[in-house]
């Protein structure tokens, strides 16, 4: 019977809560189930997406330039022969070392990135162009409270020679061959207006890589303000650097190949830099040394560079602030102040502490005077009239005239005793 009552039990159909209640659970499974594979698939098209974007980021970024004539511009070095620098023998390191290198990123590389340089001989500016030269306030000096232009700080480290390498940040199909020597030229005049025996020479603007990132770059218009540069420095005096021709790769006319980052096109490696150095030894100008006495050197300590977004393309080991071209104009205005008031700041405050410190002393041996003038009054007075005290312990008997008198000899004795006492004392 049991048995019987067991198999009728699991034979019932199940109530109608109870499949409510399974199918709530098979939907809650399906719609999780659901869930999950919706993340799957959605997070896979969007990583593709990413990667379609990345690449077509990366190939709207580097632009492929065209219809470069590199015989366009060329130099008749025959004529400018007196202006460029010819091959000469390698002058050595020391002819870079008394070298101050101005300029902008490719610049400041040479000292924030690589070794060629160091903070005492280069200076460089990220996005700074020649166009600022004169005027930008972007020199961190030692003991100056405010930046100061190049010219400035030309005046300050007092260089034999400075190695000028402008032009890449002003290319621009607006900005005209003209203009831009007429800016670099009153950038160039005001260091010479600021340290008259300095020899001046203008580097070549670098060449580009034939795919870069800046599709107002050009490898024409590089060539066309190199050539306005060397006509520059005929008219001015000056010498001009032609290191191009060792970058350039001959057949193409743009940068041989691993001299540029491949990231921009733009930046000179350390490949490029290689050369470039050894172009600056082995083109050597070295002339009689006309400078004044050279003293209190200015140290260069940091930067300022114009440009942020390209400041990444440079390691900086300053700590120079980044800011905008805008605010150049702000500084400068007071970029003279540091000049009359901070050098002499040093030096000046262990001398005036030294001479106060032994006048102090001076004023201590006075008082020492009047001590010993109490000194003799008080010894001998108190010490005789003390002595006699065993005549004034018999005063039992009745006062008489006769005690009176002795008192009074007493007092006479004891005004005489000092004496006694004293001539004692020296013998």
């Amino acid at each position: 019977m049991a048995r019987k009552k067991k198999k009728q039990a699991a034979k019932e159909p199940l109530d109608i809560r109870s499949k409510m209640y399974i199918v709530m659970g098979l939907c809650s499974l399906m719609l999780l189930i659901s869930v999950a594979i919706s993340f799957v698939l959605v997070g896979g098209l969007d990583s593709l997406g990413q990667d379609a974007d990345s690449d077509s980021a990366e190939s709207e970024s580097l632009v492929t330039e065209s219809g470069y004539d590199k015989d366009q511009n060329t130099i008749d070095k025959t004529q400018y022969s007196s202006t460029i620098l010819e091959k000469s023998d390698d002058a050595g390191q020391e002819y870079v070392d008394e070298t101050l290198f101005l300029g902008d990123s490719n610049t400041a590389r040479m000292y924030r990135m690589f070794d060629y340089c160091t903070y005492d001989n280069a200076i460089g500016s990220v996005g700074m162009s020649a166009r600022s030269l004169a005027t930008y306030a972007c020199v961190q000096l030692q003991g100056y409270s405010n930046y100061v232009t190049m010219a400035k700080a030309v005046s300050l480290m007092q260089p034999k020679r400075v190695i000028l390498t402008f032009g890449t940040n002003d290319l621009s199909p607006s900005y005209s061959a003209d203009s831009f020597v007429e800016a670099y030229q009153e950038g160039i005049e005001s260091i010479v207006d600021a340290y008259p025996s300095v020899d001046i020479i203008v580097n070549s603007i670098p060449p580009l890589g034939k795919v870069h990132s800046n599709q107002n770059l050009t490898q024409s218009q590089v060539d066309e303000y190199n050539k306005a540069l060397v006509e520059m420095c005929k008219e001015k005096g000056w010498k001009f650097l032609n290191s191009a021709e060792v970058l350039k790769d001959s057949s193409s006319g743009y940068a041989k190949s691993g001299y540029v980052e491949s990231s921009d096109g733009i930046h000179l490696t350390k490949a490029a830099m290689d050369d470039l150095f050894e172009y600056v030894r082995t083109h050597s100008y070295i002339t009689e040394d006309d400078r004044p006495t050279v003293k209190n050197v200015a140290k260069h300590i940091g930067d300022k560079d114009v440009s942020v977004s390209t400041a990444s393309n440079v390691t900086t080991t300053s700590s120079a602030s980044s800011t905008a071209p805008t605010e150049a104009p702000q500084s400068e205005s007071v970029y003279q102040e540091p000049v009359v008031v901070e050098t002499p700041a040093p030096t000046e405050p262990p001398v005036q502490q030294a001479t106060p410190v032994p006048a102090t002393p001076e004023p201590t041996p006075v008082p020492a005077t009047p001590t010993p003038v109490p000194d003799p009054t008080q010894t001998p007075v108190p010490d005789p009239t003390q002595a006699p005290a065993p005549t004034e312990s018999v005063p039992d008997t009745t006062p008489t005239t006769d005690q009176t008198s002795t008192t009074t000899t007493t007092e006479n004795t004891s005004t005489a005793d000092p004496n006694a006492v004293q001539d004692q004392a020296q013998s």
